[in-house]
Order: C-alpha cells, then sequence, then structure tokens
C-alpha cells in the first residue's frame, strides 16, 4: 500500500511540474515581440535544440498528466 502511495505521489509532482512547464512556455512566448514562427526563423541551433527538446518534454509530461487526470476520474 505505501508503494502504490509513493507512485501516487511523484506521478502527482510530475502533473505539477507539467502545469509549471507549461504556464512558463506560455509566459515566454508571450512577452516575445514576434510569433513562434519568426523566432524559430532567427533562432540557433542551440535555441532550436532547447525548444525541440522542451516540447518533447512537455508533450511526454502531458501524457502523464492526462494519466493522472483518468486515474482520478475514473
Amino acid at each position: 500500500m505505501a508503494e502504490a502511495g509513493s507512485v501516487l505521489t511523484i506521478t502527482i509532482i510530475g502533473a505539477c511540474a507539467f502545469l509549471i512547464l507549461v504556464a512558463l512556455n506560455m509566459i515566454f512566448f508571450l512577452n516575445q515581440d514576434r510569433g513562434i514562427r519568426d523566432w524559430l526563423k532567427h533562432a540557433t541551433s542551440k535555441q532550436r535544440i532547447i525548444a525541440l527538446f522542451d516540447v518533447i518534454v512537455t508533450i511526454g509530461s502531458g501524457l502523464s498528466f492526462l494519466e493522472v487526470l483518468l486515474i482520478v476520474l475514473i
């Protein structure tokens, strides 16, 4: 039973981290003077790689968040 509680705690922490990640991404891109396409045109290779990694992490965290939501709802 204690194992299930620790897994649930880690999952909830991951879901909260996902919400924070989405909020930070939204704040970052809303503070830009130009859109995401223009930003990508003028970004360096390092910035593009970081943005790609950010997208992958956000999608993975989103799936984990949906998993938590479905567990709670069912």
